[in-house]
């Protein structure tokens, strides 16, 4: 959620990272950039407990 409102508030081909603990992120946040039209720049990284998504604006 707070990522979708981060992303509102960017411009054109900016780009946001965005770091998540929770192991459903894997699935849920690249569902959500494509279905609200962002960019997935790359597959997720996995770090120890934590995953890295770059998420760009294309709108």
């Amino acid at each position: 959620m707070y990522t979708l409102d981060a992303l509102q508030t960017m411009k054109t081909g900016e780009t946001l990272q965005v770091i998540a603990d929770c192991p459903q992120s894997f699935i849920s946040v690249p569902e959500e950039v494509v279905k609200h039209g962002y960019e997935l720049m790359k597959e997720p990284e996995k770090q120890g407990p934590d995953l890295y998504f770059y998420i760009r604006v294309n709108k």
